[in-house]
């Protein structure tokens, strides 16, 4: 399968200076791909509402976005439920990621050997303290597993973690999966986040809900770690810490790769 042309790049971002910062200073000019952003809440939006390839969520007929709390998804329930055209695989990132050179071949090369898997950038070990034993998200989405599908993923996860060979998750909303892939996990997540409402734990519950979904669905897993970089701004204010977001957010909008 040849998907050399037919792999967007899709960031949700929800401040129009930074936006702005990143079209300056060409954060994305080679990118060797189709490029949209996705701008999801309720900032201002006057200085890029008309460039063409920005999309504003809360102007669409079918919009999440007084859900903030449930960041990422708000993009991709924008997309799928508005049948916004697209490529036939999609990497779904984040406004406070940096990107190697090499983020569309990499990814490509990936999706050829594995088209029905959800790839991710960020792999970390599902036996880490964060997946789901110590998680705000984790009981959240537990218990609207449990009410809208009667899944307990506690034990689901744990015969998983036990039995399979994949023992990693993809951490962060940072993924690429074929499109209708993307329509089937917003079909399927939307329940869930209908369900817990607009509170904090919502987005973290949608990130470990990645890997259920993976699980759930039959889809497998695949990791391509070396082309991106997570800075993590938090400007949910969802965890207990700050970063230096001026300092940081130049860093962004050069497209640096942080340092592992």
């Amino acid at each position: 399968m040849d998907i050399s042309s037919n792999l967007g790049v899709v960031v949700t971002i929800h401040d129009q200076e930074l936006l702005i910062a990143y079209e300056a200073e060409r954060k994305f000019a080679e990118l060797n791909a189709p490029l949209t952003y996705v701008f999801v809440g309720h900032g201002p939006t006057d200085m890029v509402a008309e460039l063409p390839n920005v999309i504003i969520a809360r102007d669409l007929e079918e919009n999440i976005e007084t859900h903030k709390y449930l960041v990422d998804f708000t993009c991709w329930y924008a997309l799928v439920q508005n049948k916004i055209p697209s490529c036939e695989f999609l990497a779904l990132i984040q406004y406070d990621v940096s990107i190697a050179p090499n983020f569309v071949e990499k990814s490509i090369a990936c999706l050829q050997n594995a088209p029905q898997t959800v790839l991710g950038y960020v792999p970390l070990s599902m036996n880490d303290r964060n997946f789901i034993r110590d998680n705000m998200g984790s009981e959240p989405l537990n218990e609207a597993c449990r009410v809208v599908y009667g899944v307990d993923i506690h034990r689901l996860l744990k015969s998983h973690i036990s039995l399979s060979e994949d023992k990693l998750w993809p951490t962060t909303n940072n993924v690429a999966m074929h499109r209708e892939t993307l329509k089937d996990f917003v079909r399927w997540f939307t329940p869930l986040a209908m369900h817990m409402g607009n509170q904090k734990p919502a987005g973290h519950a949608f990130e470990r809900a990645i890997k259920l979904y993976s699980i759930l669905s039959g889809r497998a897993n695949s990791y391509v770690d070396d082309v991106l970089s997570h800075y993590q701004l938090n400007s949910h204010e969802t965890q207990d810490f700050k970063k230096d977001t001026g300092r940081l957010s130049q860093l962004l909008a050069r497209n640096v790769m942080s340092r592992r």
